[in-house]
């Protein structure tokens, strides 16, 4: 799970800048980058929890 939201992560981040270059906006890969790997820790704390 932890290789896979990293790679995830990864990716998310790559395609981000690729995008936020485009629409001039390059900060948006680490945005999203945070974002997911944000998701992949609440999600392993609510699992966790129940």
């Amino acid at each position: 799970m932890i290789i896979f939201a990293i790679i995830v992560t990864i990716v998310i981040g790559v395609i981000g800048s690729a995008i936020g270059y485009k629409g001039n906006a390059a900060e948006l890969g680490p945005i999203l980058s945070i974002a997911t790997m944000g998701g992949f820790i609440m999600a392993y704390i609510r699992k966790i929890s129940n």
